[in-house]
């Protein structure tokens, strides 16, 4: 057994192949990104621990708020990849028909709400949802993730507030990659982000978002505490974004990256390295783990590609429950 009573060592094998394999697809797709064949990206290299160890350890019946760069989460959540890749691309097999730009999921089967793009615009979303719970007396507790710019907005403090008040089901994670996209953290909020739940009476705590089994006591305890029916909690990841906030970003522009993809501070590193420490893994099947992923992200993006694009005629689907003539008569116009 691994070092945490209840994690046994095959999911601390599997937590690792799943982080190789979000870093491995999350290259591919900038690749893929700046030869034209997915318009764009939001890169989540270096936040890939805490994902895998949330995704660990939330349960079927949870709903998620995600934000756009929890790549790892999706797959530590046992998302298939074709329907992953099917909405980068936007093609006719995409379940949102082409109609969301990159990196916005929505995976209704799987409890993982719709991306939202503005900052922050979840948060009060997921308290509506964790409401529910509460109203409808179901199991399951909400979790909102976000980044460290998202608690400067006044969605945050609005969410924050309401699940205070009425003791939700509700876990914040915040992942604090130091970055508001070109904005240091400590430029955008004075205050230690764990701390904000106190104006609103919410436990808080600081974890090592970038250490597995930092971030497996964190959310273990956090979620413990929720589902004791204990209040809502807010945790603060500590990770690092590795490179740029988006595709269209040029992070060169202002810093340079104190963490890089395969150095010692690089957090999968990190897990190597406590897996070989412990004798959990070796080198060699390391690198039999780099080389299925890499293989396995070149062959299903080149298998998606092949799939076309929507037809035209499928804007006109899922506006309402039963079509209307007007439905019809611009289609046929269209056609």
């Amino acid at each position: 057994m691994s070092p945490l009573s209840n994690i046994s060592n095959d999911q601390l094998i599997e937590a690792y192949r799943n982080a190789v394999r979000s870093r491995t697809l999350d290259i591919k797709i900038v690749n893929s990104q700046r030869q034209g064949i997915i318009g764009f990206h939001v890169p989540s290299a270096g936040q890939e621990i805490i994902q895998v160890a949330l995704g660990m350890l939330a349960r079927r019946e949870d709903i998620i708020f995600g934000y756009y760069r929890d790549l790892a989460l999706l797959i530590q959540r046992g998302i298939p990849l074709d329907k992953i890749i099917d909405q980068l691309l936007g093609n006719k097999e995409d379940m949102q028909k082409g109609r969301q730009m990159p990196d916005h999921f929505s995976f209704k089967d799987y409890n993982f709400s719709s991306i939202q793009s503005p900052v922050g615009a979840h948060l009060p979303l997921a308290v509506g949802a964790a409401y529910m719970l509460k109203y409808k007396g179901r199991e399951g507790i909400v979790i909102a993730n976000f980044g460290d710019g998202a608690t400067s907005t006044s969605d945050f403090h609005a969410a924050m507030n309401f699940a205070g008040v009425f003791n939700l089901k509700i876990l914040f994670l915040c992942e604090n990659n130091g970055w508001a996209i070109s904005l240091p953290t400590e430029k955008q909020t004075k205050g230690e982000i764990y701390r904000k739940g106190e104006a609103y009476g919410i436990m808080g705590k600081r974890i090592d978002g970038n250490d597995l089994l930092s971030s497996i006591n964190g959310i273990t305890e956090a979620m413990n505490y929720i589902r004791d029916g204990k209040g809502p909690y807010i945790l603060e990841a500590v990770t690092y974004r590795i490179g740029p906030h988006s595709t269209s970003d040029d992070t060169k522009k202002y810093r340079v990256d104190e963490i890089t993809d395969g150095s010692e501070k690089d957090p999968i590193r990190r897990l190597e390295n406590l897996l070989l420490s412990m004798g959990i893994l070796d080198e060699g099947k390391i690198s039999q783990i780099k080389a299925d992923a890499k293989r396995e992200m070149d062959e299903i993006v080149e298998e998606r590609r092949k799939i076309g694009f929507p037809d035209r005629s499928t804007m006109f689907d899922d506006l309402y429950a039963e079509t209307l003539w007007i439905q019809d008569e611009e289609r046929r116009d269209m056609l």
